[in-house]
């Protein structure tokens, strides 16, 4: 078992893509033991980044409530011309809506509710880390490599990496591109499949691009399902 203090340094090491990582979790006893502590560590981080943030944000700002009576009258006093009283209040109306998943994505103003980031962003890393793991594992295994599914569990827990850039969260409205986390992360699942399968450069990309794209895929199935049912139920009123 890997120590903890050892992380910085395979985290740097993955993000460059040397191989060291990769082999030494490969080589490890319980890869996916280690690989599940790996991404329950990152995703402790972040959420302590995040936590950070918000209290920062509470306390540079007004409370939600008065910034929010803020904005509307700003609205109200930037009333285009031509805009009626119905259209206003249905801005209003959508942006009362929308404000608390406004305050709730930068947590601001949710109080010790915040903490429970704690649990709840290690184990949303852990379920990612899981899925594309054992996806990747049965393409790579289809397309001829050897290593088993712990080792794929292990290796790919290091496409986890890039997440920590997700600490500049600590900064107020601070933010990071997630199409530059994920493709940062399938790199670093290429390089980890190519070593733990032993796979040429070819295959151990279509293993690690592949389930992105299954995935995708699934989302848009489930959501058009979903749009289709409730259009139906809605034509059924």
């Amino acid at each position: 078992m890997l120590q903890p203090q050892k992380y910085p340094r395979m985290i740097g090491q993955a993000l460059v893509f040397e191989p060291d990582p990769f082999v030494v979790m490969t080589d490890d006893d319980n890869p996916w033991v280690e690989g599940l502590f790996f991404t329950a560590v990152i995703g402790f981080v972040i959420a302590i980044g995040q936590i950070i943030g918000g209290f920062f944000l509470t306390a540079t700002l007004p409370a939600p409530a008065a910034l929010l009576e803020a904005i509307l009258q700003v609205v109200r006093q930037m009333r285009p011309a031509g805009f009626t009283a119905p259209e206003l209040l249905a801005v209003e109306s959508a942006i009362r809506q929308w404000w608390p998943l406004i305050t709730g994505f930068y947590h601001y103003g949710t109080g010790w509710a915040r903490l429970l980031l704690l649990v709840v962003t290690p184990l949303l890393l852990v379920v990612q880390w899981v899925i594309y793991g054992v996806i990747s594992h049965i393409l790579a295994k289809t397309l001829g490599g050897t290593g088993s599914l712990s080792q794929t569990l292990g290796v790919t827990a290091l496409s986890m990496a890039p997440r920590v850039l997700l600490l500049a969260t600590a900064i107020p409205f601070a933010s990071v591109g997630s199409l530059l986390l994920q493709v940062w992360g399938i790199l670093i699942a290429y390089r980890g499949l190519e070593v733990a399968h032993d796979l040429g450069v070819r295959k151990a990309a279509m293993a690690a691009l592949l389930p992105i794209l299954i995935l995708a895929l699934i989302s848009f199935l489930i959501a058009a399902m979903v749009a289709s049912l409730t259009a139906l139920a809605g034509g059924g009123l």
